[in-house]
């Protein structure tokens, strides 16, 4: 495969920069929102069945800084689309991850929110982990439409299992310290097949072979009739990119918020950017094809993501255990009070 060009490479990157910032200020925002949708009830409870999730969203959008958040996020993926397309998903992930660098003063100054040494090294290394990926090597995209279709089915079956366990362990051990972990990961698993299949969406983009016009909006959700009133087979695979993109991002957000709302921003946004990092560049390796030039730095890169991950979620673990120890002393403390005004 054949290298990006320079031209194309600063272009894609910078629209990556673009997407990130996009997606980190908006997360903080939203975080924010949460915050203040708890104090009034707001709660976002994924076990509670389809119709409690989606009136929880219908409140939230009334709370203005959760839905400043929602818009200046959503803002991001146009941006992200075009720089896919241009240099790939090994590319515009690792580019994105550096979010951080726009994400931490913006916790500090937002959400008043701080974090221990071990924590802030961990987040150096996730902001490290994509610069050593990014200068690795990285081939072109050459996505065979025919051809990538049974790796990408076992990618799909694959991720998704992993997903339902974790859910389901979430389920499992609702109300303890790691509910919010498994809940977390269950819907960062979910949201980077979103990403993956942007990556499919834009690839097949390109492959029908026409310049962007005002229709090219319709054909993204609607490209199963040109395939079928005679255009190529890249529309079948506009129609299948956009609607896996729009499932498996709007079915990972109730996840992953009911994740924010549980756990400190500082410690679950870095948590759900890594497994949206490793994930599309996983299905970048098997299902796409990329390659690096230099292994030995996506190797490193691939540890340190390890690490920090694991780091941040046993701060995390330990954050929700002192917040449960917390409530019932004060639980017990207020029972004790109200027996003693009764005797008196």
């Amino acid at each position: 495969m054949s290298e990006v060009d320079l031209t194309t490479s600063i272009v894609g990157i910078t629209l990556a920069l673009i997407t990130t910032f996009c997606f980190n200020i908006g997360i903080v925002y939203q975080k924010k929102g949460l915050k203040v949708a708890k104090t009034k009830g707001i709660e976002i409870k994924t076990d509670e069945g389809f119709i409690h999730i989606i009136k929880t969203f219908l409140k939230l959008f009334r709370v203005k800084s959760w839905l400043i958040g929602a818009i200046i996020a959503t803002s991001g993926w146009f941006p992200y689309i075009i720089s896919i397309g241009m240099v790939g998903v090994l590319v515009t992930e690792p580019v994105m991850a550096t979010g951080f660098v726009f994400f931490v003063p913006a916790a500090w100054k937002i959400l008043r929110e701080r974090v221990g040494i071990i924590e802030y090294m961990a987040i150096a290394m996730l902001t490290v982990s994509p610069i050593l990926i990014g200068i690795a090597g990285i081939s072109d995209v050459d996505l065979d439409l025919y051809g990538f279709v049974p790796s990408f089915i076992i990618f799909l079956a694959v991720s998704l299992t992993v997903c339902f366990i974790s859910l389901f362990l979430a389920k499992r051990y609702r109300g303890k310290s790691t509910e919010g972990l498994f809940i977390m990961f269950g819907g960062a698993i979910l949201f980077a097949l979103g990403g993956s299949a942007t990556n499919v969406l834009a690839q097949a983009l390109i492959q029908t072979g026409e310049p962007f016009q005002w229709y090219t909006i319709f054909q993204l959700p609607f490209g199963i009739f040109w395939f079928l009133f005679g255009g190529s087979y890249a529309y079948l695979w506009v129609f299948l990119g956009f609607w896996m993109m729009a499932v498996f991002n709007l079915s990972s957000l109730p996840y992953y918020q009911g994740g924010f709302q549980k756990g400190k921003i500082l410690i679950m946004y870095p948590i759900l950017d890594t497994i949206a990092l490793l994930l599309p560049i996983l299905a970048g390796l098997v299902v796409f094809r990329q390659t690096f030039a230099n292994p030995f730095l996506f190797t490193i890169a691939l540890i340190f993501s390890i690490i920090a991950t694991m780091v941040l979620s046993k701060y995390q673990v330990a954050i929700e255990r002192m917040d449960a120890n917390e409530k019932e002393t004060e639980s017990k403390s207020k029972d004790s009070n109200e027996e003693r005004q009764n005797i008196e």
